[in-house]
């Protein structure tokens, strides 16, 4: 990834591997808001503006170390696209998506936030996020960051059902008392795929769809393929035929793709959803 690193900002000059529009609005984060200027992101206690203006992308940020990773800038998506575009049914959302990237978010704030997405709408995620963040993040210039693992565990029951959480109140709850340190989360970047995907899914709220979410954008394991309707759907298109089997389609993309399966479920998953 071509970008210049100044004193307060990070121009990216390679504007086609890097469309902020597509990787933010792809399903992977919640933590962000729409300016006139771009977008402003926040992870952890972390904040981005972005400005998109005059073909030039310009992030604006106390913490370009951070960002640099954060939006995988070290990747090569060239690299990537090209080796999926050999399949044909995969090339055109390569195309329409082509400036997505895989952020490398934090599994904590993963595991909260994908617990809150199930059976929800991107609104409401984002609103109840935001409650949480301001009620129990500390208080950073003009923004609240994602409370610490230490904070979490100081938040009752009922304050979820405040916040409208549904049935998820308790999933969250349960979770977060389950979660004695934040060592738990950090042993799953050495351990195997598979390893990994049991230790999440033994987590309050925890399944297959969301252990592959929180495995692909908290750990950067890409040997995965979180499978929900939309991807349902891409996948009866491609084989014309039908089945709601998401473990068994899952499974079918993954061996198909392997370490690059994350990569394709994003193209796939942002096409689907979109048109």
């Amino acid at each position: 990834m071509n970008y210049i690193e100044y004193d307060d900002y990070i121009e990216v000059l390679d504007t086609k591997n890097f469309n902020i529009k597509q990787t933010l609005e792809c399903g992977q984060v919640f933590r962000f808001k729409v300016q006139d200027f771009g977008y402003t992101v926040y992870s952890l206690n972390h904040k981005a503006d972005i400005y998109c203006q005059n073909n030039t992308i310009k992030i604006f940020t106390k913490d370009k170390k951070y960002f640099i990773n954060y939006f995988d800038f070290c990747t090569n998506y060239d690299k990537i696209k090209s080796s999926l575009s050999v399949y044909h049914y995969l090339k055109p959302a390569i195309e329409f998506g082509s400036g997505i990237r895989i952020l490398r978010s934090n599994p904590l704030e993963m595991v909260i936030e994908f617990i809150i997405s199930q059976n929800n709408n991107i609104p409401r995620i984002k609103t109840i996020i935001e409650k949480i963040c301001e009620a129990y993040g500390e208080k950073i210039e003009d923004f609240y960051a994602f409370p610490t693992l230490e904070k979490l565990k100081s938040i009752p029951l009922e304050f979820f059902k405040s916040i409208k959480c549904g049935y998820r109140d308790k999933y969250l709850f349960e979770t977060i008392a389950m979660l004695n340190s934040e060592v738990f989360l950090d042993d799953l970047y050495d351990m195997s795929t598979e390893d990994a995907r049991k230790e999440l899914m033994k987590l309050k709220g925890v399944g297959r769809k969301v252990a592959d979410c929180i495995l692909l954008f908290g750990y950067h394991k890409t040997d995965v393929f979180p499978t929900d309707t939309w991807i349902v759907q891409a996948y009866n298109k491609i084989n014309k035929n039908c089945s709601n089997d998401a473990i068994k389609i899952s499974n079918y993309f993954t061996k198909i793709f392997g370490e690059l399966s994350g990569y394709a479920q994003q193209y796939l998953f942002y096409q689907m959803r979109e048109n």
